[in-house]
Formats: structure tokens, C-alpha cells, sequence
């Protein structure tokens, strides 16, 4: 009995989506500009894109959210991103250590060319930001970014970690720890089953008025 070979089926790679689209375009449109990207300049180049965007009148297209944290804004996001396309060989981070200052400085290298879906007009952004600040240092990007409206809001105010208003206005409310409380509230007081009385009185209350409520409708239907 012959058996026919089984042929493996191919599948098409996964697009990149989101802030992970939003990351391999930037290191792709540097790459071919020959700019090097390292993780500092990735997070100020993707916050001036998504600040022009909302200049625009258009959502940020990184997809992320940004705080005041050390150097400027910032968002965790970012590593956990890198992380998972490092894992899936989309991006190499080299390690480098300057030789005067002895600051380690992580360069991200894109590796091949990810498929993404991502907006048509914030790629444009991108592009232009590049353009611009393509060259510039991570420190020079860091001082640029102090200078726009939400960070001097946020410095202003004294409010590190919480979240940046992109629009210029005072930063959001973290209501992290508030939330928190409440969760914590509510798991040691869980609501009962059932209040005793509490539908019965209800269904009561609405029998007792059903015929007022069909008195005052038929008044309506005569006038």
C-alpha cells in the first residue's frame, strides 16, 4: 500500500499590530535613513510622533500610553514589545558600553521586514519625525521632549508616573491605587445573593400602581 507524502502547510506570518507595528516601522523607516535607534531614542522619536498625531487632530498611533518617568516620558510597554519581538527574531539588541561615561546603551537592530498593519497617516508622522530628529542624540531628544506641553504640565504639577495629557492639559489622575482599594473593599465584602425584601417590595410597589398608571394613560388617550 502507497502512501502519498504529507506536505507541511505554510501559514502566512501574523501581521504586526498596535504598538509592535508602531515599533517595527520606526526602526524600519530608520534603518533605511540609516539613523541607529537605541531605546532611548525609540521611546522619545514614537512620543513625538504620537504628540504630532494628536497636534493633528488624530489618535496617538503607538498605542501606548505615556508617563513621566526617568529621562522624560516613557512607557513600560515598550520593553515588554521589544521582549516579544526579540522572542519571534524581528529585532536584535546590542549592548553597548561608552567607553568615557561607562552608561550602557541598548541599540535595537530590526532583523527583517515584519509585515504591519498600521495607520497610512501616522506613518507620514513617523517619517517626518524622523526626518527631523532622526539625528539628533537620545539626550537631545530627552531635553526636546521636557519641552512640550504635557511633560512642562506634569513638571509643573510635580507629577511623576501618571499618565501624560498629549492634548497640553494637566496629566490624568492615576486611579491605579483607588481602584485597587475599591477591589480590595469589595472582595472583603461581597455583595448578598439576595437582599431579603428588596424585589419582593418592588414587585408590590408596582402591582399597587398598575391601575393609576392605566387611569392616567387613558386620560392621555381622551385629551
Amino acid at each position: 500500500m502507497n502512501h502519498r507524502p504529507t506536505l507541511g502547510v505554510v501559514t502566512a506570518p501574523t501581521p504586526l499590530r498596535g504598538p509592535a507595528a508602531a515599533i517595527a516601522y520606526l526602526l524600519a523607516t530608520a534603518r533605511a535613513n540609516g539613523v541607529r535607534v537605541n531605546r532611548t531614542k525609540l521611546a522619545k522619536l514614537l512620543y513625538l510622533a504620537d504628540l504630532r498625531a494628536v497636534e493633528h487632530g488624530l489618535p496617538p498611533g503607538s498605542g501606548v500610553e505615556w508617563r513621566w518617568r526617568h529621562y522624560g516620558p516613557h512607557s513600560l510597554r515598550l520593553k515588554e514589545v521589544e521582549r516579544d519581538l526579540h522572542e519571534a527574531g524581528h529585532v536584535r539588541v546590542e549592548e553597548n558600553v561608552d567607553p568615557f561615561t561607562g552608561i550602557c546603551e541598548y541599540t535595537i537592530h530590526l532583523m527583517d521586514a515584519p509585515q504591519t498593519i498600521i495607520d497610512a497617516e501616522f506613518t507620514k508622522i513617523v517619517d517626518g519625525v524622523l526626518a527631523e530628529f532622526g539625528e539628533w542624540s537620545a539626550g537631545q531628544l530627552r531635553d526636546l521632549t521636557y519641552q512640550t506641553a504635557p511633560m512642562q504640565e506634569a513638571v509643573k504639577r510635580g507629577k511623576r508616573e501618571v499618565r501624560l495629557d498629549l492634548a497640553g492639559g494637566p496629566p490624568f489622575p492615576d486611579l491605579g491605587p483607588g481602584l485597587a482599594h475599591l477591589r480590595s473593599w469589595a472582595t472583603r465584602n461581597p455583595l448578598p445573593d439576595d437582599e431579603p425584601g428588596g424585589i419582593d417590595d418592588l414587585v408590590e410597589e408596582m402591582e399597587l400602581l398598575s391601575e393609576r398608571r392605566a387611569e392616567a394613560t387613558r386620560h392621555l388617550l381622551e385629551d
